[in-house]
Order: structure tokens, then C-alpha cells, then sequence
């Protein structure tokens, strides 16, 4: 693959002066937090039925802390950086009206209905946000879009779908999504 090329590589996050980049980890450290202030009064605690989907794979005071949010006749929308993001030439941001599910912090907000699926997804997530903390995790996620160009190559998103495919295609064999977030963290896989 060449380094340089559209989808990725050391070229491409090059492009980007670094005041440029922490002002964007910034923005989205922000979104985050400003996303999940509105919509935490409206979140609910798991319900038994979709604890017990995923309590052998997550520990109790992470599913404890969660709080879920099924909107109706509504979508959440874009981030409000979205323009700046255009105008520094940022293309393939994915559009969050179209996603199943949005995780924000311990917040996960339902476009559609809540799928086992996308339930577990957003809960990899917050276990990301939880091991790193919201600055590391914010930095990784936008430095990996950068670096990538893609929303679904951001490693931290990649392993998301790593982890949701295993939990979906043998149910049967538990693991700690815990343990695994440490792992790659560790390992600097992220």
C-alpha cells in the first residue's frame, strides 16, 4: 500500500498543522461532553432484558453507569463542527443521522431501535472512553481519521467491530471486552 496514498499513512495526518489537529481533538472532546449533558436526563439504566445480553462481557460497574437512549420521530444530528471539518477539506465524515447508535461518554443514544448488535458496539466504546479517559480516547479517534481517512479504519472503531462481530458470530464464547481494550491499549493497537 502506498504510504501516501487516499487511505492513509504517515502523509496524510502531515497535512494538517498541529494547532490545527488539537483545536479538532478539542471540538470533539467537546461534542462528546456537550452531547452527553443533553441527552443523560432523558437516559435510562439498561433494562434487565438487555443487561443480561451482555453482562458476561462487560464489568457490572460499567453497565451500572450506562444509560440508554431510544429517540423517536427524531435523529441525533451532525456535530456543529462538521462545516469547519469541510472547510479544511475532511470528506467521508460519517453522518451521524444515519448511524444506528451514537455513544456519547456513557451515553447511548438510538437512532433506530436498540439491536443487541449495536448495544454491545456502543458499550465498547465506553469502555474505550473508560481506559483512556475522554482526552486520550478523543486524541486517538481524531488523529486515526486523520491518519486513515476513514471512519471505519479509526482503529478504535475497527476494534469496536472486531469485538461486536465476535460477540455476534458465537455468542457462546464470553470474553471481557475489558480486558481487550487494555490489551490494545497497551500495545499501542490503537
Amino acid at each position: 500500500m502506498d504510504p501516501g496514498g487516499a487511505i492513509g499513512g504517515p502523509i496524510a495526518i502531515q497535512t494538517y498543522h498541529e494547532s490545527e489537529i488539537q483545536k479538532a481533538i478539542g471540538w470533539f472532546a467537546a461534542y462528546l461532553t456537550s452531547e452527553r449533558e443533553d441527552y443523560y436526563p432523558a437516559g435510562q439504566p439498561l433494562s434487565k432484558h438487555w443487561r443480561e445480553a451482555v453482562q458476561e462481557y462487560f464489568e457490572p460497574a460499567l453497565l451500572d453507569q450506562v444509560r440508554v437512549v431510544e429517540l423517536v420521530d427524531q435523529r441525533v444530528p451532525n456535530p456543529w463542527f462538521y462545516p469547519h471539518a469541510h472547510d479544511k477539506g475532511l470528506r467521508n465524515l460519517p453522518d451521524i443521522t444515519h448511524k444506528a447508535a451514537v455513544t456519547f461518554l456513557d451515553v447511548l443514544v438510538f437512532n433506530e431501535k436498540i439491536t443487541k448488535r449495536d448495544l454491545f458496539h456502543g458499550l465498547v466504546h465506553v469502555a474505550q472512553i473508560r481506559a483512556m479517559g475522554l482526552h486520550d480516547f478523543s486524541e486517538l479517534f481524531v488523529r486515526g481519521f486523520l491518519r486513515t481517512r476513514s471512519y471505519f479504519l479509526v482503529p478504535l472503531k475497527a476494534h469496536a467491530f472486531e469485538l461486536d462481530a465476535r460477540f455476534t458470530a458465537n455468542p457462546e464464547v464470553r470474553f471481557s471486552v475489558e480486558i481487550e481494550v487494555d490489551n490494545w491499549w497497551r500495545e499501542g493497537r490503537y
